[in-house]
This record gives C-alpha cells, sequence and structure tokens, in this order.
C-alpha cells in the first residue's frame, strides 16, 4: 500500500511546489507528483500516468476536490475507477480523512463536493463575465496579452528535436496547455 500525492495547479504562473511541500509535510511517506494543467481539461499527462500506476489498496492524496477535476461528471467517472481498484481517495482539506469511496455514504458525500466546487467555479466565472462586461463598458479592459509566436515556434521545435511537451514549454516560457493548442493547428 503505497501513498500518492497529486499536486496540480491550473496555469505556469501558480507555484505547484508550495502545494506539494504542504502536502509531504502531512503525508511524509508518500511519493509526490506535480503537474500544472487546468483541471477542466481530463488530458492530463502526470495524472494518466499516476492513475495508471495505483493499485489495490493504494491513497491518492489532493488538497482539495478541485485539485483533481472541476466537472462532477468526470469526478464520478475517476470515484468507479477509483472504486473498482480498491484505491483510497484522501483529501487535505477535509482534515486529511480518508473517505470511503467504497460506501453508498462516501460515494455521495464526495459526489455533493464535486457538485458544490463545480458550482462555485461556475459562480465564479459568471463573477468574472459581469466584471469584464463592467471593464468593456468603461474602456478599462485590455484583455490577455498574446503570447509570442516565436515562443510557440520555439516550443515547437523542441518538440521536433524529441523533447516532452511539458519540458518543451518550460524551456520557451509557455503553457503547457498553448503549445498543445499550437500542436493540434499544425497537425
Amino acid at each position: 500500500m503505497t501513498q500518492f500525492i497529486y499536486a496540480r495547479t491550473s496555469t505556469t504562473d501558480q507555484n505547484v511546489n508550495q502545494q506539494a511541500e504542504l502536502l509531504s509535510v502531512a503525508y511524509p511517506e508518500a511519493e509526490v507528483h506535480k503537474e500544472q494543467s487546468s483541471a477542466t481539461n481530463m488530458q492530463r499527462p502526470v495524472l494518466e500516468k499516476l492513475l495508471k500506476e495505483l493499485a489495490e489498496g493504494d491513497d491518492l492524496i489532493i488538497y482539495d476536490l478541485s485539485r483533481l477535476n472541476r466537472n462532477t461528471a468526470d469526478f464520478l467517472v475517476l470515484l468507479e475507477e477509483f472504486n473498482h481498484k480498491g484505491i483510497g481517495l484522501v483529501i487535505h482539506k477535509m482534515g486529511g480523512q480518508t473517505v470511503d469511496t467504497k460506501t453508498a455514504i462516501g460515494k455521495m458525500i464526495l459526489t455533493v463536493l464535486s457538485s458544490v466546487d463545480q458550482m462555485q467555479v461556475e459562480l465564479m466565472k459568471e463573477k468574472q463575465a459581469i466584471g469584464i462586461a463592467t471593464a468593456k463598458a468603461e474602456g478599462k479592459y485590455r484583455g490577455r496579452k498574446p503570447i509570442d509566436s516565436s515562443k510557440i515556434s520555439r516550443a515547437i521545435e523542441l518538440v521536433g528535436q524529441g523533447l516532452k511537451k511539458e519540458e518543451a514549454a518550460k524551456a520557451a516560457g509557455i503553457g503547457v496547455a498553448t503549445l498543445y493548442r499550437a500542436l493540434k493547428k499544425v497537425s
């Protein structure tokens, strides 16, 4: 039985190491896996690899439910996979409690919490949209600064030279999601 920490931030601008260190202090025996990718995207290489490594009796430790995903339907698919494999889920923000995902009550608790997390994200997006609309009406909104196309080209070049996508994006100074979008356009 092994414990695995999955620390994730949505962007490379956020510090995933803080989350990993906090969890490592609380769970010193756990193996740490870090990723910087949006939770709305279920194509996360580190999580995918980790899910393949998890075996019966193992525990996956996350800071809170939003670190795993932000969509209740995707969460329920993962929860079923955990149940099928006999994997425990430890949610640090819940006081480090392991919720028994094999029981009806444990499943219900996590389903409700996942729905609440999804609602919070949707409410935040609504508020953000209102703020953007207000800023645009006042002439204060400039939008996101465009990404330097030479950085994207450099990352694509590094991938072509055999570098992993995550490493190429970091070396070029762009986000992994930006690289994936650029690679989709050229393929």
